[in-house]
């Protein structure tokens, strides 16, 4: 029997879903991000269900280094077609694709992709956005980042009396009253929605992120298999890490190490001081789409975050492929990994501004339990076999039905006015 959601105008939908749609100058294919894939899982699983989910976005990525969209539509193979403007301040493209169900469109401004917009890069963002509220009429729009267009975004859509959602993924936040804009926050994890509690005085939605486990979950390579560690930047470790491969180097050459890149590039290694030439243990992996490339290879992971990890997408990913992690007691990795995986200490002093490896003592412990998982099959399988059982968790069926229920709640009561609970 469907359920009636009442819709803002007055017309209800009989399917029991709704329209939503997706607005921020972040970009929404960005595979760098996290956000970003969280959003896609999001609105692939509601549009599964019948939602009508649609994107219209901008051009940042977070990648280090320059990237162009156009590449990376090539490289996924997602054919697109591009119609350009040169009309207003400022000329630009506008990039139209679908991504596994969902129709995408993108701003791309002839010069500027920064996550800070340029005034006429913004107004004309902008100016599309609202031909697209006017054509599509969403009762949801979902957006975050921090810019002045986000602000203004949101701004848009509750004049038209859109309920706004804004999806907070990281700890970057320091000032409320952006989110005066949200009728809602939706945050990843308990240990996130606590910190902007505490904070900001902020109340949030804590939902964990969607997984779509048909793009995740892979057949376990046969092949050589490896200690695996996503993502080398700062932030996320990779002085640790460094220290953690200094001393396998040391102690067991047999044990191959694969770094992926994903945000930041393997040149971080090189940064750490230690000396990771001398050793043929270490792979590199380019940054992919597919994550599992590198899950279908993995035998461990390893994630010594440094900062907050809002939620920790990797390692939940890890989880249901069986991927024992090896994870820092940072941010809502405890939560996550609290059923499965190992949760190890990393003292206080090595922050994310950090520049200094850790102390062979220090590593120890990782390096004792990956020396462990790699030479007990039997503990090995017991260790794999919870962690499988500990991503039931994030099964995508009872996922949907929670966030379809947080966004029915917004249209069932109209909050419009009310601001994010502060």
């Amino acid at each position: 029997m469907s359920r009636q959601v009442p819709r803002v105008g007055g017309k209800a939908q009989s399917d029991g879903g709704c329209r939503l749609l997706f607005a921020s100058y972040h970009g929404y294919t960005d595979p760098s991000s996290g956000a970003a894939i969280a959003t896609r899982d999001l609105l692939e699983l509601v549009a599964a269900r019948g939602w009508d989910a649609r994107v219209f976005c901008g051009p940042a990525l977070d990648f280090e280094s320059p990237e162009s969209l156009r590449q990376l539509l090539s490289d996924q193979q997602i054919p697109y077609r591009e119609r350009r403007s040169s009309k207003g301040p400022i000329p630009f493209s506008v990039v139209h694709f679908r991504q596994n169900g969902v129709p995408v469109g993108v701003y791309l401004p002839d010069q500027g992709t920064s996550a800070a917009p340029s005034q006429p890069e913004g107004t004309a963002f902008l100016t599309l956005l609202e031909r697209v509220l006017e054509e599509f009429g969403p009762e949801i729009l979902l957006t975050y980042g921090g810019d002045w267009v986000a602000a203004e975004i949101m701004r848009r859509a509750r004049r038209r009396g859109i309920q706004v959602v804004f999806a907070l993924h990281n700890f970057n936040y320091r000032a409320a009253e952006l989110f005066r804009g949200a009728d809602a926050v939706l945050v990843p994890s308990e240990f996130c929605a606590d910190w902007y509690r505490q904070r900001l005085g902020l109340r949030c939605r804590a939902i964990p992120s969607p997984l779509n486990w048909s793009r995740l979950r892979c057949q376990r390579s046969g092949g050589r298999q490896y200690v695996t560690f996503v993502n080398p930047q700062p932030t996320k470790g990779v002085y640790v890490f460094a220290g953690i491969v200094r001393e396998l180097a040391r102690r067991r050459r047999d044990i191959p190490v694969l770094v992926v890149e994903g945000r930041g590039g393997v040149d971080w290694l090189g940064c750490t001081g230690v000396d990771l030439g001398s050793t043929d243990q270490l792979y590199r992996m380019a940054n992919t789409p597919d994550p599992r490339d590198f899950y279908s290879v993995s035998r461990v992971l390893l994630m010594p975050s440094l900062w907050n990890e809002s939620f920790g997408r990797v390692a939940a990913e890890s989880l249901l492929n069986g991927i024992p992690v090896l994870g820092s007691r940072r941010g809502a990795l405890p939560e996550v990994l609290r059923e499965g995986g190992f949760l190890l200490d990393i003292p206080d002093r090595y922050t994310p501004e950090t520049r200094t490896v850790p102390t062979p003592e220090e590593v120890a412990p990782w390096v004792e339990t990956i020396v462990r998982l790699w030479d007990d099959a039997a503990w090995y399988g017991e260790q794999s076999r919870r962690c499988v059982a500990a991503a039931e968790r994030w099964r995508p069926e009872p996922l949907a039905e929670e966030h379809a229920r947080f966004f029915g709640s917004l249209l069932s009561v109209s909050l419009v006015g009310s601001g994010a609970g502060l």
